[in-house]
């Protein structure tokens, strides 16, 4: 009998690679006419714009796949050296370093602590602080003053979301741990050389890939005499498929719960307690060089960022620059109008006015994007951090798995897709094999 994974993403694409090379023969099914999901990589106007600002941490779980199956990427690490703090009508260099750091205007009388925080670093356990939200971690850390918002800030942009009341800070100081030890890359070509080295891997590996292929239900059946215990039935478009185990990679806990419905009770748990984080992207492309202003920005008290990809990453024509400006929203904001102009547009587009006063002159593409999908949920306090996400193997379901950035104990955003999509793929095929020693 056969694996299928649903969902052709990071999550999915590792899935199906790891159950083949167990020996499992895999179908990959994906709603849409390309892969890649949040990974994928857009060609507008001479730019390769990625779906919002996206950075690879080279000490995750992601980066060691690659490497393993030789498809690691180049690019470059971005220098945050010339960079700005915001904080209102204040802006405070922020030189790499330390030492320099501290003596940005904006962190005032907090430096001490700062310094203290950032020697103790290496040795603080991310776990100890699963339970604390990351406002109270960083006030517990930091006290109540701008270091602690400021560290807050940084972990925002680390873990890529904006809810510091409710989000556990095992999750931030662990993204600001690997950040801070090994630093992060911007992929030349964007993040799809990633998708399209998996997806010729998963081929090569047996893989049948099956684009346009939209799965809308999942339901187990009983085995029959001489059959395993459990079988799983998938409706793709309409029809049905019968295989031996399945991995759920498509979307987050919301899609999983609508594909299970009452197969899996804990899946309306999952989708019920799920909080997106989810930011407004502005997408700018200048037929210019972008000349001695910072190259990244972060807002302090105002959930703001600002990175230049191009050209440290190549993905502009040679003398241009591609910019992203991103505004961080909190799960229970309402979006800017889709395409029109609301007041999170306003915001980066007045910090890009700051930054680099007439970038309209130079500006041959702009898009924005209010509602750009970071994660389908966050690991929560009150869940008790990434240890009470759904694991991989789902209770009460044989032969159903899980894997996305909302799965697992390991990582977020792509490194909790990639390394809980590592271990379904296993356990999916291993499953399989049972099922096959069952009926010899």
């Amino acid at each position: 009998m056969q694996v299928a994974v649903i969902g052709g993403g990071m999550a999915g694409l590792t899935a199906a690679i790891e159950a083949a090379e167990a020996g499992a023969s895999v179908t990959l099914y994906d709603a849409r006419s390309s892969l890649g999901g949040r990974a994928r990589t857009h060609l507008r106007d001479g730019f390769q714009f990625n779906e919002g600002a996206h950075a690879l941490y080279i000490g995750g779980p992601t980066m060691a796949m690659l490497k393993r199956l030789g498809l690691e990427p180049t690019g470059a690490i971005p220098d945050v050296g010339n960079g700005v703090g915001v904080d209102g009508d204040l802006i405070g260099r922020m030189p790499a370093g330390a030492l320099t750091l501290l003596r940005t205007p904006l962190l005032k009388g907090d430096r001490l602590a700062l310094l203290k925080l950032f020697a103790k670093l290496p040795r603080l356990n991310p776990a100890d602080y699963a339970t604390m939200t990351v406002r109270q971690a960083m006030q517990t850390l930091l006290g109540e003053g701008v270091a602690a918002r400021f560290c807050e800030a940084l972990i925002r942009l680390s873990a890529y979301g904006n809810d510091p009341t409710q989000a556990s800070a095992d999750a931030g100081l662990a993204q600001l741990k690997m950040g801070m030890d090994t630093g992060v890359k911007y992929l030349d070509g964007g993040w799809q050389v990633m998708v399209d080295g998996l997806l010729a891997h998963a081929r090569a590996a047996g893989v049948m890939v099956r684009s346009q292929a939209k799965v809308s239900a999942v339901r187990l059946l009983a085995g029959e005499a001489g059959e395993p215990d459990t079988r799983v039935e998938l409706t793709v478009d309409g029809h049905q498929e019968t295989f031996g185990s399945v991995v759920l990679a498509a979307g987050g806990p919301r899609q999983a719960a609508g594909l299970l419905e009452d197969a899996v009770p804990a899946a309306a748990t999952w989708a019920a307690q799920a909080r997106p984080a989810a930011a407004a992207c502005l997408d700018v492309g200048l037929a210019a060089p972008w000349g001695d202003n910072p190259t990244f920005v972060l807002g302090i008290y105002e959930p703001l960022y600002l990175s230049v990809h191009a050209p440290a990453a190549n993905l502009a024509p040679e003398g241009h620059t591609l910019v992203h400006v991103m505004r961080y929203n909190t799960p229970d904001e309402t979006p800017d109008v889709d395409g029109g102009t609301g007041p999170h547009r306003l915001a980066c587009e007045r910090l890009l006015d700051r930054i680099r006063p007439g970038w309209r002159d130079d500006a041959i593409h702009v898009g924005f994007r209010p509602h750009l999908l970071a994660a389908t949920d966050q690991p929560s306090a009150a869940r008790g951090g990434m240890a009470g996400r759904p694991p991989v193997v789902v209770a009460d379901a044989p032969g159903v798995f899980l894997a996305g950035d909302w799965v697992g104990d390991t990582g977020v955003l792509v490194d909790a897709s990639v390394a809980s999509g590592q271990l379904a793929g296993r356990s999916a095929a291993a499953s399989v094999s049972s099922h096959a020693d069952l009926v010899r």
